[in-house]
């Protein structure tokens, strides 16, 4: 039997600082499927804690919204 994830997948991102709301607003209509964390708001750098199995549909959600949010992904993060 194949046991499923029990780790959330986190993502940092940086987005415009004055689309952090529009973020969090958009990911909580997707109840559960994420969570957004304010690392740095004046750099408008979030952290999302993906919840597992979702990691494809957040993807995909991120890649829709790109241009609204002016989205980059960060690969590594050393704080």
């Amino acid at each position: 039997m194949h046991k499923p994830p029990q780790h959330c997948t986190l993502r940092y991102l940086v987005i415009r600082p004055g689309e952090i709301h529009y973020l969090r607003f958009l990911l909580e209509a997707y109840e559960g499927m994420a969570i957004v964390t304010t690392v740095q708001p004046q750099l408008g750098l979030v952290r999302l804690s993906i919840a597992p199995g979702c990691e494809q549909d957040i993807e995909s959600l991120l890649r829709s919204e790109r241009d609204q949010l002016g989205l980059s992904r960060i690969d590594s993060l050393l704080i």
